[in-house]
């Protein structure tokens, strides 16, 4: 048994299945590319030590000429994925997989399980090879017939499915069970599919629970309606199994999406109010997007830019042990306990950005420009929070100070740039391998910059 190759890894929530070069968190299979994989893999077997950059790039890109830019966006989806700790930047030296490791599965052990659950490999295998999320689907509809055919059609796309057969009782089972999705029918008794989507209306939980229609109503009225309501989507009975598979994994997108967006605005935010906090000395860092304006977006298309410009800044603040205290959508405000560190994190920040530029400039898609200002000193930090809202606060000359010099790189950047200026204080605390520049200077006040 011991001689037995290892086919299954479990770290806690994150699942690596080698054989099969799958990755399962909480249970669900997640899209990974195969250079992703194939960093993650490295990662993992080498876990006991830190792992540099430059064997890294041999390692997943062998034979080819790759910047280390390519490496950290690798490194921020993965973290994206697997979570913020999953990966640890130890600063000059490279990454490390930090979560624990637990029971593994060999050879023996997976043809056992492999015996005992039959249907269950199958599933999963199914479910691997259509790229589907696996997600909790409640199906409400009071003909047994379309109820029992749209159940097997969900679980054979891998999907944990229930059924009510009427409103009233989908809204209890809403209540008291999590879904991600719901296949709502119109037509039913004690409580119709319109009664049930304004109960949803009106209960911010339940509007989390993404919602398809499915009926035999025809007429545009009806659905109307239902996109009125907060509907999803809109299938006509009887349904195509084809266009079922394809509205439903577009529904689960889109739920992720939220979700994860979601989540990271409510890591943002304080769980209600706190002490407030004197830090006597800290530098400040504020990032934002310049000339948003003029680009011309669509909606869709300005809120996956933001998304991914506030993956690539986060990431560039977690690894250098920064905290972020402030986001705005196109700014945001972090703070570190040592001016180079927030230095190292600016530089981060306009190299990825270089990177993402470059991404958008193949797909034809018009470039931004990052401004980031850094002062140092002392700020107040706290909370200020009713019953439904909160917020966190940083006060201080340095933020003002940060604000201003943010700003001021806007002005004469060429398109794509990343510029970013610093105060005095922050350039004193800086040590001799940073090469330093004046470039701008008003009364007391002087801004710097690096060559």
């Amino acid at each position: 048994m011991s001689g037995s190759p290892v086919t299954k890894l479990v770290f806690g929530h994150v699942e690596l299945r080698l054989g099969e070069r799958r990755v399962l968190v909480d249970g669900q299979t997640v899209a990974l590319g195969s250079r992703s994989f194939d960093l993650l893999k490295a990662l993992v077997n080498k876990r006991e030590r830190v792992v540099s950059k430059e064997e890294l790039l041999d390692e997943v890109w062998p034979g080819l000429v790759v910047e280390e830019n390519n490496l950290q966006v690798q490194i921020s989806g993965l973290r994206r994925v697997l979570g913020a700790a999953a990966i640890a930047t130890v600063p000059g030296l490279g990454y490390q997989f930090t979560l624990p490791l637990g029971p593994a599965e060999t050879a023996e052990t997976a043809e056992a399980t492999d015996k005992r659950q039959p249907a269950q490999q199958a599933q999963q295998k199914t479910l691997a090879l259509a790229g589907s999320l696996s997600a909790r689907v409640l199906v409400a509809d009071d003909n047994r017939v379309n109820r029992l055919l749209l159940c097997r059609s969900l679980e054979l796309m891998g999907h944990q499915v229930s059924a009510a057969a009427n409103g009233r009782a989908a809204l209890e089972m809403l209540r008291q069970q999590p879904f991600d999705l719901l296949l709502l029918d119109l037509a039913m008794p004690e409580l119709d599919g319109f009664g049930l989507l304004q109960e949803r209306a009106g209960d911010a939980a339940l509007c989390e629970v993404a919602v398809i229609v499915t009926s035999a109503l025809g007429g545009v009225a009806p659905v109307a309606r239902c996109i009125e309501l907060g509907v999803e989507d809109f299938l006509h009975k009887p349904v195509d199994p084809w266009l079922l598979k394809a509205r439903v994994d577009a529904s689960l997108n889109a739920k992720l999406l939220r979700d994860q967006q979601r989540d990271a605005l409510r890591r943002l935010m304080p769980a209600g109010p706190s002490a407030a906090r004197c830090l006597p000395d800290v530098t400040v860092l504020v990032a934002g997007l310049h000339g948003l304006a003029a680009l011309d977006l669509s909606p869709d298309q300005m809120q996956e830019l933001l998304s991914d410009w506030c993956t690539l800044m986060f990431d560039a603040i977690d690894g250098r042990g920064g905290e972020l205290a402030q986001f705005s959508g196109d700014g945001l405000l972090a703070l570190f306990s040592e001016p180079q560190a927030a230095v190292q994190a600016a530089q981060e920040m306009g190299d990825l950005m270089r990177v993402f530029n470059e991404e958008r400039l193949i797909a034809e898609l018009a470039t931004v420009n990052l401004g980031c200002g850094l002062a140092r000193g002392q700020v107040l930090a706290c909370s200020a929070a009713t019953s439904s809202r909160a917020a966190y606060a940083c006060i201080g000359a340095p933020v003002a100070q940060a604000q201003r010099l943010a700003a001021a790189c806007s002005l004469g950047t060429a398109a794509g740039e990343a510029v970013f200026l610093m105060d005095a204080a922050t350039r004193a605390g800086l040590s001799a391998e940073f090469e330093i520049i004046a470039v701008a200077q008003s009364g007391a006040e002087a801004a710097y910059s690096l060559l």
